[in-house]
């Protein structure tokens, strides 16, 4: 229970340094969570009071980290490193896309999600070879120790 707390925790501090840097590029001088011009952001600004669209995005964020974490137990599998990373990646990117949307990061077209993709792919890869670089040292060092 307790690491699920922690990414929830985790979750909403990243969702709350994005939502900073959205509102510096689309607040136009007032914090707004999410981006007013996204497909959810216009309608949750149109529906909801500001305190209850604040809510919303922390709920969202802390489901995202809480998704992160239910996606880590995939590496607890014995699969192949192939088998695990194209798993988790399709269960991250799932879940993590209609996440995103409600966290209102982007309107909800073609272009949006394109780029939206793109972006997730580019970080899912530099943190896999960033991994995959430090699982290589541990297995050198552990043999090197043999």
């Amino acid at each position: 229970m307790k690491k699920y707390i922690l990414s929830a925790s985790l979750g909403v501090s990243i969702g709350t340094i994005i939502s900073i840097i959205i509102s510096s590029i689309f607040g136009q001088g007032t914090y707004l969570p999410l981006n007013p011009l996204s497909t959810m952001g216009a309608y949750y600004l149109a529906h909801f009071t500001q305190t209850t669209v604040m809510l919303i995005c922390v709920l969202t964020w802390a489901s995202i980290g809480i998704l992160f974490q239910l996606a880590d137990k995939i590496f607890e599998q014995d699969w192949s490193l192939l088998r695990m990373t194209a798993t988790h990646f399709c269960i991250t990117a799932l879940g993590f896309t209609p996440l995103g949307i409600l966290a209102g990061w982007f309107p909800l077209n073609l272009g949006s999600l394109l780029l939206f993709w793109l972006i997730f792919v580019l970080l899912y890869a530099l943190l896999f070879f960033l991994n995959y670089r430090k699982m290589e040292r541990y297995i050198k060092d552990i043999n090197s120790g043999l």
